[in-house]
């Protein structure tokens, strides 16, 4: 049996965690991978590492991505998604850019089903004001980068590389949720 793995992609708000938190109700091989985080802030989520320990990581080859955003670094340790797979876990690796979606499809080697949840800027900016962020303009900012980014893949003709687009606004979450058990169950048709 081939190992899966499921990658949102989506700016702030668009509902990564919600619909994490739906897939895992839902379904018990659904996990969410812990992401390695240098900095401060928000740490659902994400293991805190001194940056010598990231150094480290990244010089012994186990940092399959890594990223800079809101003043902080955040990378995925290959060691982490093997772990998942071995307990026969699905993991969900949360990604913010396309660039990042790859980098990760091309450095882990399980048949991912890539999604990306969106939803409308002022959707973004309700639900940030909504859950308390102190860092609303950051948000919008992350908000406008990923709006620019799928224009950018739109408009040199490329598909968007998603398996699934969800517009978490229009849709129930454990909706969302059977729509990306039911993608990641399906046999691929070739």
């Amino acid at each position: 049996m081939t190992s899966r793995g499921v990658i949102l992609y989506g700016p702030p708000t668009s509902g990564k965690d919600t619909v994490t938190v739906a897939l895992s109700a839902l379904d018990s091989r659904f996990t969410l991978l812990t992401k390695l985080k240098v900095g401060s802030g928000r740490s659902t989520g994400y293991r805190y590492v001194a940056p010598e320990e990231l150094q480290a990581l990244c010089n012994a080859g186990r940092l399959a991505v890594e990223t800079e955003r809101y003043g902080n670094r955040y990378a995925v340790d290959r060691q982490d998604i093997a772990d998942l797979v071995e307990a026969g876990r699905v993991p969900v690796v949360h990604m913010g850019s396309f660039a990042d979606m790859r980098s990760l499809a091309e450095a882990i080697p399980l048949e991912w089903r890539k999604v990306v949840l969106w939803v409308p800027r002022q959707v973004c900016t309700e639900r940030s004001q909504q859950r308390g962020d102190i860092d609303t303009p950051a948000r919008l900012r992350a908000w406008d980068e990923a709006d620019d980014e799928q224009r950018r893949e739109r408009g040199s003709g490329t598909v968007l590389p998603a398996d699934l687009v969800i517009r978490t606004d229009l849709i129930e979450v454990t909706e969302a949720a059977r729509d990306i058990i039911e993608a990641v169950d399906a046999t691929p048709t070739c």
